[in-house]
């Protein structure tokens, strides 16, 4: 005896003892379909064929099956423990990827376009939050340049302390206060953009060149009053620094500065 889907409409061979053991029901291999098997129960495939003809001619609503239906040559499978929700596929038919026609809905095109602009709005957000890091890439500047421009969102400024360099320097004993140094640089920025004021270092050494005593200093710790150090150095303009330190004493017989 044969059967087939009513929602798919593949076909396979069944006997009386597997519909008796299932309760008259199965679930189709191919599209997992529940059905009453015993309502789709013809002796032979021509029968089979028949009845699936006469669905499409009656306009019933079922998958189209690309035209015609191939003769079917089905072994039997009596093996013990075999139910019939695990019937046995057709060797002749042909794959249910081809086996069936499937026209692309609307609703199929509007989940494609949805699930798209969720993925378009993660990678976004990604970009947005990575911003900092992506902008310290120079290649990658200018894009996330115009990225920030169109959303007017802010990127860091450009730091490059190799363009950053020192004019002139001076350390002395302080005019006015004992046991202290008055410390006076100006550094210029290089650079043809504007960059942050950076730390400034003070490193003191002895003959052997171990340092015995250093301090950083934050911008507004060495600028001058009436300077923004968040408004950073314009390109090819300078900055004076002026600190006034401790005396590290007669071991330190060197100084260094330098810029992080």
């Amino acid at each position: 005896m044969y059967t087939y889907c009513p929602n798919c409409l593949a076909i396979f061979q069944i006997t009386s003892e597997h519909i008796d053991k299932a309760g008259g029901r199965t679930r189709c291999s191919e599209c997992r379909q529940v059905y009453r098997a015993a309502d789709y129960l013809f002796d032979d495939l021509a029968a089979v064929h028949k009845a699936i003809e006469g669905r499409h001619a009656a306009g019933n609503p079922t998958r189209e099956v690309m035209g015609r239906y191939a003769p079917l040559n089905i072994p039997a499978r009596d093996a013990p423990g075999w139910e019939a929700t695990q019937e046995t596929r057709s060797k002749g038919r042909l794959h249910s990827e081809s086996w069936h026609k499937r026209t692309v809905s609307m609703g199929d095109i509007g989940r494609g376009l949805t699930i798209g602009m969720l993925v378009l709005l993660l990678g976004l957000q990604w970009v947005y939050f990575k911003r900092g890091l992506l902008a310290a890439d120079d290649s990658l500047r200018p894009v996330m340049e115009r990225f920030c421009a169109v959303l007017h969102c802010g990127l860091p400024m450009r730091v490059d302390l190799d363009q950053i360099g020192i004019l002139e320097r001076d350390v002395r004993k302080h005019p006015e206060v004992e046991d202290a140094l008055l410390i006076n640089v100006a550094i210029e920025n290089r650079a043809d953009f504007t960059q942050p004021y950076p730390l400034f270092e003070v490193r003191f050494t002895d003959k052997a060149g171990n340092a015995v005593a250093m301090r950083r200093f934050a911008p507004a710790e060495y600028l001058g009053k009436g300077i923004d150090p968040e408004s950073g150095m314009s390109p090819q303009s300078t900055a004076q620094v002026l600190l006034e330190v401790l005396d590290p004493g007669t071991e330190a017989v060197s100084f260094q500065f330098g810029f992080l």
